[in-house]
Formats: C-alpha cells, structure tokens, sequence
C-alpha cells in the first residue's frame, strides 16, 4: 500500500504537467521565479503575468467549474472508511469545491487576488507548484485546517532560513512522504519530499537554492513565444525527449533518471525498464523523440472584465520532421470561412482533406518508419511487422473521392418543439442548416455519388447555382416543414434551409477551394444543449445532468486544427459573456 501511494501521488503530479492556465494579452517580461526552475524540467507550465483570477471566476459559468467532477470523485473516496491520509484529500478538494461559488469564498479560502501568477515544473520527478497571492498565511491555514479535520499531523521548521510546513503521510507508523509547504514574501511553494528525492532536490523545489543551471538562462521561453506567436503571458510544455531519455537512462546521471530508478526499485519493479536502457534503444528513441521534441501551449491573447472572458490558445506538437510535416500538410483541405468564426452557428463540425494526397501521405509516415536503421529490439520487432502492411489498397479507396477537399455540417439555429400529429416527438418550429461539400470539380464528384444512389440518377443541378427542392428525394419517414435545398456553388455542393442556411450557402460561390486547415469545431452552448435539451423532454428522454448544466451560460468555443511548418497546431478560442 505503501508503495502504490507513493507511485499514485507521484505519477498523478507529474501527469498535471499537461494542465496549462490561460493569462492576460501583456507583452513578455521575464519573471524572476524562473532563475529558481531547472533548466531540465520534465514539464512547465506557468502564469507570468498577473491574472485577474476572481474577476474570472465571476465570469465562468458553473458548468466549467467542474465542481460536480470533484463532488463525485468525493463520494467515491468517501465511501467506506477512509484513512486519515484519504480524509486530509477529502477535506482539501471539499474546500476547493466550495471556494469555486464565489470569488469572495476563493479569495477567503486560497488567498488569491486578481494578480494571481503559478508556475509548475519538476526538480527531476519531484513536482513541484508556485503561486503568487495577496494572503500566503490564507493558503496554509486551508491545508492546515484540512490537516487538523483529518487527524493528520504537520510539523514547522526553517530550512535555508524559509519557514516550511511538513504535512507527514503516513502509512501504518512508517512515513510515506511529505507534502511541504513553503512561504516566501507573497510567494507559497507546494512540493513533496519523498523517499527518491535529495535535501538538496527539496531546496531547489523550494527556491531555497538555485539549480546549477537554471530555465531562465536557457531562452527556451522567449523561443516558444517567438516561434508559435505567443502573447508570453501563459507558456507550458512537456519535454518529450528529456522524458524519452529518462526512461531509456540515456544519462544515468540525470536527476529525472535517478529519481525514476529509485521510484521503480521502491516499487519493486527496479527492472521494468530493462528491455530499452541499453545503448541502441537509447539511441533509436532518442532519434524519434528529437523528431517531435515538445508539445507547446500557451495564449495569444486574453481580454476579461467584469462582464465577459475572451481568451485564445495554442497549443502546438512541435516537430522538426520536414518530410513528414510536408507529407501531412499537402493533406490539408479546405474549411468554409463560417465554420472557421466563432459565433456563425450554434454547432458546426468542419473537415478539410485533399483526398488525392491520403495515400501518399500515409505511404510517407509508413515508408519513413519501415526504412528506419533501428538496432533497438522492440522497434525492430515493430518495424518488422509495419512491412507486412500494404497502404496500397488505400490508394484504390481514396482514388474513388475524386477531387474532393473538405467537408462540413454546420447547424446555424434551430427551435424545437413538439410534433403537432405526433404527440411526444420532436419537430422544428425552424430550422437552419447547412451541409457543404467541396472539392475541385465538386460536379464530378456528385455525380459520381449519383451512381450509388438511384433515385438521384435523373437530378441534373443548375450550373448557375440556383437551387432544386429536394425533399421528395428524403427517405421515408423522414419529414421536413421547411423546404430543403441543393445547389452548386461555385466549387461548392451545398444542401440547406433556412435563411441563414441560404446566406452561407451563397456565400460559398465567392470562396475558392484552397489549402486551409484541417479541422473546424465550433459550438454555442447555451443554444445547443438548450434545444437538446428540449427535443429529449418532449420524447420523455433523460439526458446526462451535465447536459443541464450549460443552460443559461452564454458560451461559445472555437477550435481550429492545422499544420503549421514547426508542427501540428491547435487554435482554441472561447468566448464567455455574463448573462
């Protein structure tokens, strides 16, 4: 037990590494708690410039809160008798939960205030977080009181002259680890010291002393933001090739490496790594890793008051892999300009793919890794088998798309109410929609989706691009008030109705198909789960609770995907305004 608490608790710190939070649109300025980061951290995330945090919790629905995830991780560890050391996590998420109603319960519980900065990173696999706040003595009375509730016991000392709080867990009468707590000005330091890490590791998760080299002295941060247009004001990311060189112990002597074997010898499980620490595993994936060495996130701009939260960012897999970041790019397609802005529909869902560059595409990747010089046994043994594999059948699939570049349904508006024949079904009061299909020669393509469809045979579209009826051409049973259109647009097939659904529609005759992203998702929450909501009523479904939850905040989201020639890129965008 002992040992699976100390892994559980390790692992799930060093995983939150992927957790970024977003900050103000400020130019950079570097902060000086980065001289205190390890210049080999594993992870970082960070809050560098002041945040307005409770002007933001005033503005975030409820339903992004999570709180009903924590209340039911809660009543599952509550089930049965927890421990002193499950009670002291209850007391702690029950006063995180709560703190959550209201800026003032947040500031009253935490300390926080609205120039709240955090960074999180790793002294090798000791995670370790940092938080500027108005009331540092707030902060630790919390875990103080969670400790007293749950019978746990802590004790204070100075270490390099910093006041430091050991909350001891325990298994049995032996110490499992330390959770530290540390205060310094309006700074307060949240890490562990446990049975793999040094005195000397927990002074530098503490900023009691410097790293012999820190990130500060690095510029990887002025780098990201320079490279993937960052505001500077909220940058992570996730090292993967010091991870991939930690589990293989290309350098035994990192911190991470010989965290990580005293982890693995403490769990019983010192040989777990065995079949990849040898010099051609280290090697071979070393090489991958430095092919996609990082995943980058961070904003490009964020505006909040009192009545709304406008916030955009990026998160990026960066890749120095030219082939195969020119192979994935000659696939991307084309996206409608309304599926791309945030706000143009209540859900839209956009796919943008040269069908012609699939095959090529995959038999790049494929070729790429089937020809790789590995020495290292289990990629050999991969590679091996990746050969018995023919893409070529994929060609002879995809060679039937023709010319086709993208594809999207985009529901603009919609009312629901019930059927008036039929009591207890749904129907539309209105309804505006719109269905497009893009392609180089989009006529071609239709045609050649008339050949698997009968009743489509005589259909015969105006090349002007005015529009045919076509609902006596929907399957039976399927009824529609409202009149359903298909036109050709330009290079475009579109199938709509509505007025909104004809605007877009027309709009398309002036967009040329283009190479333009891969992906588009936008949703209106509010007015999507507001009418699914209502169309289960009426049919007497039960829809999920959280469903219920995004009734009433006025939330749109934006998130485009792309290639970008420093990787995989995707734009996130989510508009919050106070109702």
């Amino acid at each position: 037990m002992k040992k699976l608490l100390l892994a559980t608790v390790t692992g799930a710190a060093v995983a939150s590494g992927a957790y970024l939070v977003s900050n103000q649109n400020e130019s950079y300025t570097s902060l000086p708690q980065l001289d205190y980061v390890p210049a080999d951290t594993v992870f970082f995330w960070s809050q560098l410039e002041g945040f307005p945090y409770l002007k933001y919790l005033d503005v975030l629905p409820s339903a992004f809160k999570n709180t009903h995830q924590v209340d039911e991780l809660l009543k599952v560890m509550e089930q049965g008798s927890p421990s002193s050391n499950e009670l002291f996590f209850i007391n702690l998420f029950k006063a995180y939960s709560n703190s959550l109603n209201s800026s003032a319960d947040f500031a009253n519980t935490w300390g926080a205030d609205n120039e709240f900065k955090l960074i999180g990173y790793s002294v090798g696999l000791l995670p370790v977080a940092r938080a500027q706040l108005a009331n540092v003595d707030t902060f630790l009375q919390t875990v103080k009181s969670a400790a007293d509730n749950a019978g746990i016991r802590y004790e204070t000392s100075q270490l390099e002259g910093l006041p430091v709080t050991r909350f001891v867990i325990e298994q049995g009468s032996e110490k499992v680890l330390d959770l530290v707590v540390s205060t310094k000005g309006n700074w307060v330091t949240v890490t562990a010291d446990t049975p793999f890490n040094t005195e000397n590791d927990l002074k530098i998760a503490l900023a009691a002393t410097q790293p012999t080299k820190a990130l500060s002295q690095t510029g990887r941060i002025e780098q990201y933001i320079q490279d993937y247009q960052l505001d500077g004001h909220s940058v992570g990311y996730l090292d993967t090739t010091l991870l991939v060189d930690a589990i293989t112990a290309k350098d035994p002597q990192s911190n991470t490496t010989k965290m990580l074997d005293s982890l693995l010898a403490l769990s019983g499980n010192q040989d777990a790594l065995n079949m990849v620490r040898n010099p051609e595993c280290q090697k071979d994936f070393s090489d991958m890793a430095s092919n996609w060495p990082a995943i980058v996130s961070g904003t490009q701009s964020i505006d909040i008051t009192s009545q709304y939260a406008d916030v955009k960012v990026s998160t990026v897999f960066a890749s120095n892999d030219n082939k195969v970041l020119d192979a994935i790019s000659k696939t991307r397609g084309f996206l409608p300009a309304h599926t791309k802005n945030i706000g143009s529909a209540m859900v839209s869902l956009a796919y943008g793919v040269d069908a012609s560059q699939i095959s090529p595409m995959v038999n790049t990747v494929w070729a790429r890794f089937a020809s790789a010089e590995f020495s290292c046994q289990p990629l050999v043994a991969a590679q091996a088998q990746s050969k018995d594999a023919n893409p070529a059948a994929l060609a002879m699939m995809t060679g039937m798309l023709g010319s086709l570049k993208g594809m999207s349904l985009s529901v603009l508006d919609m009312d629901i109410i019930e059927h008036a024949e039929n009591p207890g079904m749904p129907d539309f009061k209105s309804l505006d929609l719109l269905l497009t299909v893009s392609a180089d020669d989009v006529e071609a393509l239709f045609n050649i989706a008339k050949s698997f469809a009968p009743q489509f045979a005589s259909l015969t579209l105006p090349e002007d691009g005015s529009a045919i009826e076509m609902n006596e051409y929907l399957p039976p049973g399927l009824e529609l008030n409202a009149s359903l259109y298909l036109a050709l647009k330009g290079q475009h097939l579109a199938l709509y109705t509505g007025e909104l659904g004809e605007k877009f529609a027309n709009s398309l005759t002036e967009q040329t198909v283009e190479a333009n992203g891969f992906m588009a998702f936008s949703i209106d929450s509010n007015k999507f789960f507001k009418s699914l909501i209502k169309a289960a009523e009426i049919a007497g479904e039960e829809m999920p609770e959280e469903f219920e939850r995004f009734i009433g905040q006025n939330t749109q989201m934006q998130i485009n995907l792309d290639v970008a020639d420093k990787g995989i890129v995707t734009d996130a965008e989510i508009v919050i305004k106070k109702l």
